[in-house]
């Protein structure tokens, strides 16, 4: 159903029917002033006070606070305990305690049947003076000679007497042997042989190996008086050994083939004569 509105008299004789149907909005007019702000009406009632809320969680501990150097009041002194069980008995005291008063002296005793011992001697009383001094005796005889003194002191030496004449020239000695001289030299061997030779006339002939050393004296080499000296270095035991035609003497074990009885021993090779040898020194 459809309403209508009537508004008369806006004209004389004129009036204006409107539908209650909507037509399309016009378009907004502005926006009149703000009216002035109205009274403050007046307070409610106070509404009802809500529920507690839910208590939140603990916070974390604060750290401790430093140690009060104010000291607190002494509480009041606890009952005393009971007695604990008495210690052990200490060791006996090393410093004597303080000597008691003496004690009022006791009656006198009867007096004790008589001492077989001595008593001690008295102190010797002192020397009563000289007496007067006796005549004097006869002389007596003349004692016995006493024992000769000992002899007196050696006197200077008298002064020297005059040169005797030079007695005559003896004959001359004969020349003695000729002394050794000083070392040639050295001859350094490393190998576990080595044969004399010449050049090895007054030198000192070292031989150094780990193994055995065989040392061969040679034939028609070497002279009479002529001399070579050996030392062993390290541990290869050397031996002396013949040549053709050569003979050795020695004190070793093996008169022919002596050996060098450790490190560092030495022997000499003397030749006593043609081909001939004495071997001296460190040996065995």
């Amino acid at each position: 159903m459809t309403t209508f509105v009537v508004i008369e008299s806006i004209t004389p004789n004129q009036s204006l029917v409107f539908s209650a149907q909507q037509g399309p909005q016009g378009i907004g007019g502005a926006t009149g002033p703000t009216g002035p702000t109205g009274p403050i009406g007046a307070t409610g009632p106070t509404g009802a006070t809500g529920a507690t809320g839910v208590t939140g969680a603990t916070g974390p501990t604060g750290p401790t606070g430093a140690d009060s150097t104010v000291p607190g009041p002494t509480g009041a002194t606890g009952p005393a305990g009971a007695t604990g069980p008495t210690g052990p008995t200490g060791a006996d005291s090393t410093v004597p305690g303080p000597t008691g008063a003496t004690g009022p002296a006791g009656a006198t005793g009867a007096t004790g049947a008589a001492s077989t011992v001595p008593g001690p001697t008295g102190a010797t009383g002192p020397v009563g003076a000289t007496g007067p001094v006796g005549a004097t005796g006869t002389t007596g005889g003349v004692g016995a000679t006493g024992a000769t003194g000992p002899a007196g002191a050696t006197g200077p030496v008298g002064a020297t007497g005059p040169t005797g004449p030079t007695g005559l020239t003896g004959p001359t000695g004969p020349t003695g042997a000729t002394g050794v001289g000083n070392i040639a030299g050295f001859n350094t061997q490393t190998g576990t042989s080595y044969t004399l030779v010449a050049g090895d006339l007054s030198d000192i002939v070292t031989l150094n190996n780990a193994s055995a050393i065989t040392l061969t004296v040679p034939p028609s080499v070497f002279s009479a008086n002529d001399q070579i000296h050996i030392v062993q270095y390290g541990a290869g035991q050397v031996t002396f050994a013949q040549g053709a035609g050569v003979t050795i003497l020695s004190n070793g074990a093996t008169t022919t083939a002596p050996k060098l009885r450790t490190n560092k021993s030495a022997a000499t090779v003397i030749c006593t004569a043609s081909n001939t040898f004495l071997i001296v020194g460190d040996i065995v």
